[in-house]
Parts: C-alpha cells; sequence; structure tokens
C-alpha cells in the first residue's frame, strides 16, 4: 500500500475511535428543508461527527442567552439618510476589507476570534488599504483578558481589554490553543518586545444590546463590521448555503462571531464564522433578519485610533514558507517616506539580514544564507534624514532551504 493509503487507512481508524454519528442526518435535513422552503441547504463537514466535547470547543461564549428568551425591539432608532440596500465589506466599492478567514479548531476562543477579526478589518478601513496586512494575536487577547478554553469568554471584556491593554500582534504571539485544547499563561503570550508591538482600539459602542433593531445594525455596518452573538443549534452545525434560520434539532451552546454585511434582497446578515472554510459559504454566511437564534441582537463597534500614516508588508504574510529568497512588497503612507528599511530577525530579535529599497518596495530577498527554522520580517519606514517614521506588523516566515527528510514507521 502506499503511503497516502496507508495514511489515509489509519485517519479512518482515528476518526472512527474518535466520534460518533452525525449528530444530524445531512440528507433526512435536507429533505426538511426541502420540504419547508426553508431557503438553506445542509452539508456534512468535518463538524458533522464530533463528540459532544469537540463540538463545545467550537463555541465559548460565556454569558450565552437562554433559547427561551426571544429578544424584540425596545427602543425606537432614529436615523437620517437612506441606507444602501446591500453592503458586504469582502466587495465593498470593488474591494475586499476583510482580514484572512481563521479557524478557532479545539478550543472556546470565539470570543477573540470575532474580535480580533473585526479590528483587523476596522485597521485596514482605518488606513484606507484594503491590503494592509495586519495579523494580530487571538492567543494574547483570549489568555490576557481572563478566558479559559473550557468556560469562554464575553465580548464586552474582549473590547474593554482591547481598549485598556490592547493586543499583540499574530507573531509576538502565536495561536497554539487550537491545537492544544489548552489554556497557557499570559506571560508566554507576550514576546520580548510586546510593549512596542501592541494595539488598541480607541473605544467601543454597542448599537443593539438585547434587542432587535435590524436598521441600528445596518448603520453601524456603514463604519465597518461588528461583533455579535448566536444561540448555535445542530443543525448551524451542518449550514451549507442560502439563507439560514433555525429548523431543527437541539440548543448547543452560546457562540460569537461577526457580521461583516447585509442584503436586503435575502433580508439577511451577511456573516464571518471561525470554522475554517470548511463550514458554510467558503466559512461566511447568511442569516436571516427575522431568525430566532440572536444574530444582530447584540453587537459591537470597534472605533480604531487616528494615525498619520501606515507602514504595510502586503508580502511575505503570516506562516509562509520560503527557500532562497522571499518576494516582499511592501508600502508606506507616511508623509515624507524617503525609504524602507527591510528587515529579517532571529529567535533572539536581532537583525540578520537587512535590504533597503524606496518608499514603495516589491523585490526579492535572498535568504540563501540563512539556517533553517523561524523567523520573523518587519518594514520600517524612513524619512531623508534617516528617522523612523513607522514601522509595519511583524510577519513571521519559515526558512527551508533544503529539501526536508521525513521518517515515517507504523507498529
Amino acid at each position: 500500500m502506499s503511503l497516502k493509503g496507508i495514511l489515509g487507512a489509519l485517519a479512518i481508524v482515528l476518526a472512527a475511535e474518535g466520534s460518533h454519528a452525525a449528530q444530524i442526518n445531512v440528507n433526512t435535513l435536507n429533505a426538511q428543508l426541502k420540504a419547508q422552503n426553508a431557503g438553506w441547504t445542509a452539508k456534512e463537514t468535518y463538524l458533522s461527527h464530533m463528540t459532544a466535547q469537540e463540538v463545545k470547543s467550537r463555541f465559548g461564549l460565556r454569558e450565552e442567552l437562554s433559547p427561551e428568551v426571544e429578544l424584540v425591539r425596545n427602543r425606537p432608532h432614529t436615523f437620517t439618510g437612506n441606507l444602501p440596500s446591500k453592503l458586504d465589506w469582502r466587495n465593498k466599492d470593488g474591494k475586499n476589507w476583510v482580514s484572512p478567514l481563521l479557524n478557532q479548531a479545539n478550543c472556546g476562543s470565539c470570543v477573540a476570534f470575532a474580535s480580533i477579526g473585526v479590528m483587523e478589518t476596522q485597521m485596514r478601513i482605518a488606513s484606507g488599504n484594503p491590503n494592509y496586512n495586519i495579523s494580530l494575536s487571538t492567543e494574547n487577547l483570549f489568555m490576557c483578558g481572563g478566558a479559559s478554553c473550557e468556560t469562554g469568554w464575553m465580548p464586552t471584556d474582549a473590547a474593554q481589554h482591547l481598549q485598556s491593554v490592547g493586543v499583540v500582534d499574530e507573531a509576538c504571539s502565536p495561536y497554539t490553543s487550537g491545537a492544544t485544547g489548552q489554556d497557557i499563561a499570559c506571560s508566554a503570550t507576550r514576546c520580548k518586545d510586546a510593549d512596542k508591538r501592541t494595539y488598541k482600539i480607541s473605544g467601543f459602542s454597542q448599537p443593539t444590546n438585547y434587542f432587535k433593531d435590524v436598521e441600528a445594525v445596518k448603520q453601524a455596518l456603514q463604519k465597518g463590521p461588528v461583533v455579535t452573538t448566536i444561540m448555535v443549534y445542530e443543525d448551524f452545525m451542518s449550514y451549507s448555503s442560502g439563507v439560514y434560520t433555525h429548523t431543527t434539532g437541539k440548543f448547543l451552546g452560546g457562540h460569537a462571531i461577526s457580521i461583516i454585511g447585509y442584503d436586503d434582497a435575502d433580508k439577511a446578515f451577511i456573516i464571518r464564522n471561525s470554522w475554517g472554510a470548511d463550514w458554510g459559504e467558503g466559512g461566511f454566511g447568511r442569516v436571516s433578519y427575522t431568525d430566532k437564534t440572536g444574530v444582530g441582537s447584540q453587537t459591537w463597534l470597534f472605533s480604531i485610533p487616528s494615525s498619520q500614516g501606515y507602514v504595510s508588508m502586503e508580502s511575505p504574510r503570516d506562516y509562509t514558507y520560503a527557500s532562497n529568497k522571499v518576494d516582499v512588497k511592501a508600502v508606506s503612507t507616511f508623509a515624507g517616506t524617503d525609504s524602507l528599511s527591510i528587515s529579517v530577525l532571529d529567535k533572539t530579535g536581532k537583525a540578520v539580514l537587512n535590504q533597503s529599497c524606496a518608499a514603495t518596495c516589491d523585490q526579492p530577498l535572498d535568504i540563501n544564507a540563512l539556517p533553517a527554522g523561524r523567523y520573523e520580517i518587519v518594514t520600517t519606514a524612513l524619512n531623508s534624514k534617516g528617522q523612523v517614521l513607522g514601522t509595519s506588523p511583524n510577519q513571521q516566515i519559515f526558512v527551508a532551504n533544503q529539501q526536508p527528510a521525513i521518517s515515517i514507521s507504523f507498529t
């Protein structure tokens, strides 16, 4: 048998030992959805065969709403002007402002993932650059805010932490709890120069708070995505496409996601989840305005502090693997930028490779001399006097300048 065949057989055995039958039979569910003209379809994903404990780890909203509570609008809204009938920050003015999709995996860190996704996208909007390459640390936010993989967290606490303490970049504190399901100490989520690599929001508001008001959420979305909560039922785990409304299955728990837009034609909010691209419409989805799972009934809108400029290293991105050379693309919006300095840092933070280019940089960086391992790369904007105007968020790269060797044995 080939190595691929052996690994496939092993995966089947392990899956059979560690899972149970699907919580919802997808064929039966799709038949029910069709009979009820529900407007959405289901599919079988990696989530469909999880144990109860594994399912729980995909949530993490500590203050979950009771499934018996129906939220109603209890205050009038006062807006002037007409809102567009559709808004999607993945295609706003022909540009995608939404930061890359992530997967929280085996830890109840949904609040951190929803909050970081919103903050990253809001920072892109504030910079005026949809390609602004900013990756913030869900690990640092989650663990330093007093949260836990087992018990989760609360969106208001996350927002307050982002305002008062802030969060470091992903390269400073990579996300590991999704693989282990274990908490780590806050101190372990801070690199040596964390104080210089911390980002904050300037404030936040709650357009809705335990009441339904679609127009209030739509108004808030004009400024950017918002964090929201949802009561998850079994059928939501198998959502594939269309406009979701809860149809069947038991209540599983509270979850935090973000709303990145809306569509009046569908009468639906456009959501971003943290379960990877296998779920829903490539990791995204649409939820009906009238659905009773609570989407949009609690929302948090972040404000980003003003800045005189940004330095964005659009390439390489976090977790890039490279050999021989790495393509560097960077730009500065600081007035008076004369040149950009590219630095590759080793695990001690020492610069082991430097290269300069013009105010806009798009050129290869020779990394042949670097030993294999993990490095960070950062871009600094300088004026004509060599003074630092600003730096880009650090990106982590992995260098492998030789063919990898692997040895596998089975017993």
